[in-house]
């Protein structure tokens, strides 16, 4: 099996979702996000794979933006859930935690 290939394909699947819980606070310009995702242990943040997400959300009506200022420098984009969005969030949530209480389940008997 190779691990690298399984990490990469884990950790791909679960930035979409880091990105949409992020969301959920407010809107928030694309730099801050990837600063604040870099935070995120066990997550490699790339700057492109963060716009692409975003852009792929915006296509599919979860995400919109708005062009906005930060104080300093030129307009940024700012990005925030749609109403959308917020039921994509929450389907996204639930199932993460079904997932998640199946696998503790799986690995708990395992590792007994």
């Amino acid at each position: 099996m190779d691990f690298n290939n399984w990490r990469t394909q884990l950790r791909k699947g679960l930035l979409e979702m880091a990105v949409i819980n992020l969301l959920q606070n407010g809107k928030i310009h694309g730099y801050e996000m990837v600063q604040k995702l870099k935070q995120l242990k066990g997550l490699k943040i790339r700057e492109g794979n963060i716009y692409a997400i975003l852009g792929r959300l915006r296509i599919d009506g979860v995400v919109k933006s708005s062009e906005g200022s930060t104080g300093n420098g030129p307009p940024r984009n700012f990005f925030e859930l749609t109403k959308k969005g917020r039921i994509v969030l929450e389907e996204m949530n639930k199932e993460w935690e079904a997932i998640k209480k199946g696998l503790d389940t799986v690995m708990n008997k395992i590792i007994k």
